[in-house]
């Protein structure tokens, strides 16, 4: 970074921490975004910084997917660090937020795994009507139900669990094409990435919590969808 340019998104960010300090998150996400934006890609350290001080705001005002997507760049520019420590405290297996119980962070999981499929099958992948979205709801609910009431989860590892989930077909009565199986791969390897495999981003977290991590499906942070 060239002199003055620093200067300035050293004030954004030192302005930003004084606002963390006053617990005044909205103006220090403010102040540490235009750090981020103004950071030069090449800047590793400075960026990597920024980053996972713009996660703290974000988690504070409940946009916790957006927080952890900050962890994960910032993870990435720096693999050790706050940032990493930061991650592993607040961030399940599966790569979503932590609910603090793991029953919860595998219906979580399982659920927005099987929202995900249908709605990549929907026109502009939304739901048509309110009816579609709360039938949904209710097969993927009473799917779960039928998984855990049939194969033992606990013991299992995330890794093998992700396996179950996604091999889980739920048969929507509802007619949509499917689509072909994204399969992930390690292209310098030559080989399929695995969920335990070490993410080939450089971040050194597992392929699952990083950029194989879960999606949340929308709204599911707020108790809805």
């Amino acid at each position: 970074m060239r002199g003055k340019n620093k200067d300035t998104l050293e004030r954004s960010y030192r302005a930003g921490m004084r606002s963390l300090a006053r617990h005044d998150s909205q103006s220090a996400l403010r102040l540490f975004r235009a750090a981020v934006d103004g950071c030069p890609p090449d800047s590793h350290a400075a960026l990597a910084r920024y980053l996972y001080w713009l996660a703290i705001p974000l988690f504070r005002l409940g946009r916790s997917e957006l927080a952890v997507k900050s962890l994960v760049s910032a993870q990435k520019l720096k693999p050790r660090g706050a940032a990493r420590r930061l991650y592993r405290h607040m961030v399940n297996g599966y790569g979503m937020v932590s609910t603090g119980c793991m029953d919860k962070d595998d219906f979580r999981a399982f659920f927005s795994i099987q929202l995900r499929r249908y709605l990549s099958s929907r026109p502009g992948g939304r739901f048509r009507t309110e009816a579609e979205r709360d039938a949904v709801a209710r097969i993927i609910a009473d799917a779960w139900l039928r998984l855990v009431g049939a194969e033992s989860l606990s013991g299992r590892s995330c890794s093998d669990k992700l396996e179950l989930f996604q091999a889980f077909e739920i048969p929507f009565p509802f007619r949509f094409l499917d689509r072909a199986k994204v399969l992930p791969g390690n292209f310098r390897r030559r080989s399929l990435q695995r969920p335990d495999d070490r993410c080939s981003c450089g971040s050194g977290l597992p392929y699952r919590q990083c950029c194989g991590r879960t999606q949340p499906s929308f709204g599911m942070e707020s108790g809805s969808f």
